[in-house]
């Protein structure tokens, strides 16, 4: 039966979820113009640390009991019951985990009060992390959408309280963190609680063991795997972070805003892929077909944003802040591409997915991680920037040279890279014509409105690249009964 809202749901569904991928990414990018401008120097990089030591600490210590939740909800009589021993679990951890978080954090991060600020925002973190998974197993999308525009009007109430009174600081912004997801996860316990209710914590004694072994089972598996795909994409801030890299703040504000929006072009993509091809495995099929067009999808995107970012973004970005941008383009090049690479492991490692090969999704994601980690922190001391991007990407090009190479057999790689990657760059190519046509003919005009223009003619050319290079007919002609 083909996906539809009638049907099965599933396309409901996903369209309910793209605003509560889409506020926090807005906001996310909100954040980096607003510090980045008011921050001072060098200060990004302690924020961006900090984050990511949060980040990776929190997402490893909570979000295998989040899995582990969703894997095992439905097959659950008693939600409320193993609800209360998941979230007492979580509760448990996240004390010792946002520990952990702060003393790393303090080895890379200069500002004051990094300690108590990362252990604050990663507690507020983890329950974050495990009550979306709460809502996304119990479908409560409205509420769950509720509890991000709660995030983001508590967040930005923060910023601008501060602001209005004595200017922004480190501890301003990672306050202004800690208290949106601590909101939102307040929210969305309320809203879970409601729905199935709580056991108190004696209660909950009786079905704790029981269930704690069974979401230990299932997520440990995960956690080695995650803990190299985490620590592979913030090899950079670590080094930075230590060396004290010039140019750092500036590198690591565009690589956030890369991150961002590759998350926006892959996540929604993803949510739609992963659902079918778990399906189609299960029916003894592996639709290869599905993979080769979501990675071609992202070669297409990735290179007009790219346009985008490289012929007006950056103008855009310097003008918005105030400040220039000191990180080397070549440099901000290698980190986009460690982006893309990033992205487009998630569909090439579906294979291995699919077949439970969790021990060497682990085994490769650590080995490259570990490779990350050391040539990011040796090319830091060498060559500065440019090696601290190399570095990163080396490691993240070698997850991806062997989780696709599991695939070869099963796609096509003309189709799946090669014709898309000709097409970008002629794509490039006629974003650069564009604007040198632009700078002849508006060359007197504001360079807002040349902007303006710019990205309106492109979005159009870009729409039409989409429409008739990428694989549709792969997607439309998926199954998922």
């Amino acid at each position: 039966m083909a996906i539809s809202v009638r049907g099965n749901g599933f396309l409901g569904k996903f369209l309910l979820y793209i605003p509560v991928k889409l506020l926090p990414a807005f906001l996310t990018v909100f954040f980096i113009f607003f510090l980045y401008r008011f921050f001072p120097e060098d200060e990004y990089v302690s924020y961006s640390v900090s984050v990511a030591c949060s980040l990776i600490v929190g997402q490893l210590s909570a979000m295998w009991v989040g899995n582990s939740y969703v894997y095992y909800y439905s097959s659950y009589s008693d939600h409320r019951a193993f609800f209360s021993s998941c979230l007492y679990l979580v509760i448990m951890l996240a004390p010792f985990a946002a520990l952990v978080a702060g003393s790393v954090a303090v080895l890379f991060s200069s500002a004051n009060d990094t300690f108590l600020c990362v252990l604050l925002l990663c507690f507020s973190q983890m329950l974050f992390f495990f009550m979306s998974s709460v809502c996304q197993a119990a479908f409560l999308v409205r509420q769950q959408l509720l509890a991000v525009v709660l995030q983001v009007v508590g967040q930005l109430g923060i910023i601008y309280f501060c602001y209005s009174d004595v200017g922004v600081s480190y501890t301003d912004a990672m306050l202004a963190l800690s208290g949106g997801y601590g909101l939102a996860a307040l929210v969305m316990f309320i809203a879970a609680a409601v729905r199935m209710g709580v056991n108190g914590p004696l209660a909950a004694c009786s079905a704790f063991g029981n269930d704690v072994r069974a979401v230990y089972n299932y997520g440990s598996a995960l956690a080695p795997w995650m803990l190299g795909m985490l620590l592979m994409v913030a090899a950079d801030r670590f080094a930075i972070g230590a060396l004290n890299v010039p140019g750092g703040d500036s590198y690591l504000s565009m690589k956030d805003l890369f991150v961002g929006a590759g998350g926006l072009l892959s996540m929604p993509l993803l949510m739609l892929v992963h659902p079918l091809i778990i399906k189609r495995f299960r029916d003894g099929v592996f639709e290869g077909s599905l993979i080769q067009s979501s990675v071609g999808f992202l070669v297409i995107v990735f290179s007009l944003l790219w346009a985008v970012i490289a012929l007006v973004g950056f103008s855009v970005f310097e003008q918005f802040t105030g400040k220039p941008i000191s990180a080397p383009f070549g440099a901000l090049l290698i980190a986009y591409l460690g982006v893309f690479l990033n992205c487009a492991a998630v569909y090439t490692q579906k294979r291995l997915e699919v077949h439970r090969r969790m021990r060497l999704l682990a085994m490769f994601s650590l080995a490259a991680a570990l490779v990350s980690l050391l040539l990011s922190y040796a090319g830091g001391i060498l060559f500065g920037l440019y090696g601290v991007a190399l570095g990163v990407v080396v490691g993240q090009l070698i997850y991806f040279g062997i989780v696709t190479a599991t695939i070869m057999r099963k796609v096509n790689f003309y189709k799946g890279l090669l014709k898309p990657f000709a097409v970008s760059m002629l794509a490039l190519m006629v974003g650069y014509l564009l604007q040198a046509a632009l700078d002849v003919f508006m060359g007197a005009v504001v360079w807002w409105a040349r902007v303006l223009v710019w990205v309106l003619i492109f979005s159009l050319f870009s729409l039409l690249v989409v429409w008739k290079t990428v694989a549709w007919k792969d997607f439309m002609s998926a199954r998922m009964d």
